[in-house]
Parts: C-alpha cells; sequence; structure tokens
C-alpha cells in the first residue's frame, strides 16, 4: 500500500457522503485495489456505522478518476446516485423541512457535522438565488474538481426535496478550462450553460425554488432531527432552527455594522416578506430579535473589562453612546457601567 496518512484517522467527511462516488467510480475504470491503494478506501471500512474519510483523498479521488476515459460520464453517474440520506441525518433532516428555503438553511446550519471541507452560502439578487461555495484547503485541481461536483449534486438534491424541478439558470466553475465533452454534458444535465474562471464556484437558480414545498415535508420527524442535530452540534435546543438562524445572522450582520431585516433576510436566503411572516409563525418579530440578540450581547460584552462603554455601544450597531444606554435602561433597571460593576462583584 502506498505511504499515505489513514485517511478514515481525519475525520473531515463522513463516508456517506462519498460512498456514491466511490461506487460509481467502480463502474467507470477503477479497480477496488486501485482505490484503496491510492485512497486508503475501502468498501467495508466505507459503510461502517460512524466512518470517515480526508478531504485530502476525496481531492485525490477526482484527480484519479479525471486521468480515466470519460470522466463526465464517471461524474454524473456518481451524482445520480445521491439522495437525500447520502448527506447524512443532515440530509434527512433536510428532507422532513417544509419548504426548499428551510432546508437550505437547515443545510448551511449544520452541514459542517457531516462535511468539514466547504461551507455554502445563499444570496438573493432579484429574481435569482445564488449558492456558492467556499471551499477550504490547497487550490489544486482536486479541490476545483470537487467544486464542479459538489454544485452538480447540489441540483440533484434540490430536485429530490422540490416537489417540482428547480430551474437553473447557470453554473459557474472555479476552473479555466474544461473539455468542451465534460462541458455539454454538464449543461444537458442542469439544462443551463455551465461557465469558468470564477474564484468561487456557485450556481444560479429561479428565487421560486425558496417557496417549493419539499416533497417528503413532514412536521414530526423535523421537529425530531431539529432537536437532534441542535444537541450534536452544541446548539440551544428550545429554540426553532429559524430563529437560531436569525440571531446567527444579526450578530454577523452587528459585527460587519449592518443588520437590517433586509440584510439578515438576504443573508438566509429569503425575502424580507417571509422572513416577517415565518418569524410571525413562531411568536415573534425580526425587531424583538434584534433588540433580544443586542442585550443579550451587550451583557456578553460588558462582562469583557478590556471593552470600553464606547466600544461595546459600537459592537452592537449603535451609532452613538447615548442610544445604547436608552436601550441598556430598557433591558435593566440600571446603566451599563452599573451593570458591569455588579457583574464584576459577583465574578
Amino acid at each position: 500500500m502506498a505511504e499515505h496518512a489513514d485517511p478514515l484517522s481525519e475525520p473531515d467527511i463522513d463516508a456517506t457522503n462519498v460512498l456514491p462516488a466511490y461506487e460509481a467510480s467502480l463502474r467507470w475504470g477503477a479497480t477496488a485495489a486501485e482505490l484503496e491503494e491510492e485512497l486508503g478506501w475501502r468498501d467495508a471500512d466505507l459503510r461502517q456505522p460512524g466512518a470517515v474519510v480526508s478531504g485530502a483523498s476525496t481531492c485525490r479521488h477526482m484527480e484519479l478518476m479525471a486521468s480515466k476515459p470519460d470522466y463526465a460520464g464517471f461524474v454524473l453517474a456518481a451524482v445520480e446516485g445521491h439522495t437525500a440520506s447520502s448527506l447524512g441525518v443532515v440530509g434527512l433532516a433536510c428532507r422532513s423541512c417544509s419548504t426548499v428555503a428551510e432546508a437550505l438553511a437547515c443545510h448551511r446550519r449544520f452541514q459542517h457535522l457531516t462535511n468539514r471541507t466547504a461551507e455554502y452560502a445563499a444570496s438573493i439578487e432579484g429574481e435569482r438565488l445564488t449558492i456558492v461555495e467556499v471551499r477550504h484547503g490547497e487550490a489544486g485541481l482536486g479541490s476545483r474538481l470537487l467544486s464542479d461536483y459538489t454544485m452538480l449534486v447540489a441540483v440533484q438534491l434540490l430536485r429530490i426535496l422540490a416537489s417540482a424541478p428547480p430551474r437553473v439558470h447557470r453554473m459557474v466553475s472555479r476552473r479555466s478550462t474544461m473539455p468542451a465533452t465534460e462541458r455539454t454534458a454538464y449543461a444537458d444535465f442542469l439544462g443551463a450553460p455551465v461557465e469558468l474562471g470564477a474564484e468561487r464556484a456557485h450556481l444560479e437558480l429561479d428565487t421560486s425554488l425558496l417557496e417549493a414545498p419539499v416533497a417528503t415535508a413532514d412536521d414530526e420527524l423535523a421537529a425530531y432531527f431539529q432537536e437532534v442535530l441542535h444537541r450534536a452540534a452544541g446548539f440551544e435546543a428550545d429554540e426553532p432552527v429559524l430563529i437560531d438562524e436569525v440571531r446567527r445572522a444579526i450578530r454577523e450582520g452587528l459585527f460587519r455594522g449592518t443588520a437590517t431585516a433586509c440584510d439578515v433576510a438576504r443573508a438566509l436566503g429569503l425575502g424580507q416578506r417571509t422572513l416577517q411572516r415565518r418569524l410571525g409563525e413562531h411568536g415573534c418579530s425580526f425587531a424583538s430579535l434584534l433588540d433580544d440578540t443586542r442585550r443579550r450581547l451587550a451583557e456578553s460584552h460588558l462582562a469583557d473589562p478590556t471593552l470600553s462603554l464606547t466600544e461595546v455601544a459600537y459592537l452592537l450597531g449603535f451609532g452613538e453612546t447615548a442610544s445604547f444606554y436608552r436601550a441598556f435602561r430598557r433591558w435593566h433597571p440600571m446603566t451599563p457601567l452599573a451593570y458591569r460593576r455588579k457583574h464584576q462583584r459577583r465574578g
């Protein structure tokens, strides 16, 4: 066996994520012995509960298959082998969500539990929903090939989830060149053009996809998976995923200097009115979550003696310290300075 770190000792990706590609490679020119020799992948090991592989081994896998005839045929065979269950419990949770928008939010929040090699963000501009990949590690050929593969897998999974096929406007690759036959094969699969030369791989789809019902939605299962995933990720289990998502987006927005309802809705891949409506279904509003998130952050920041009150106000997105003082008096019957002193005496 070739000398390399055992990929099953590097917990980057759950093996369920790579099984479709492993199985397809055996049908498209690779042998089990070759995959074991080059990657350390063994069929029996990959099928063990809890098995994991390294991100580096998945890059080598794509490079290996690219050296064989009909690479595009292999990629599409692997893509079509994916189901929601190939994403493990996260995929099953997405499958139980009510709408595609909720499924995308669920995937974005919990994807790191099964795959830590890349992150995905969704944004809306006009009538287009853009899903962008941020892939970690060296930007070699295998990494760029994987980016294309994951974009195609995303479309496959959206087709499985949505009650109506998603309309794809285009896919943009990180690769600067691509054989014409491969590019045509991908375009035929997508029903949309494939463009090259982007810094980050991304998909552009019609925003109508977000409102599409998930064909297998199940409220009871969704509640169960929410509890399982929140516990696995170490999040609070007593709040709906959407509210946790909004709190996270507000915190990130305040850090960047803006956390409006429009900004947060865009970060979550939702329209502003849709966001307000869904929050209302949970008995809250964006304004109340913004206020409560600021309160929690204020209490946390005031516990840090290295931050001045002016800096705390700035971190909370208040344009002036006086606005912070007025808000704090609504949260607590004392000034921020008195709260800090009281907290320090108790600490």
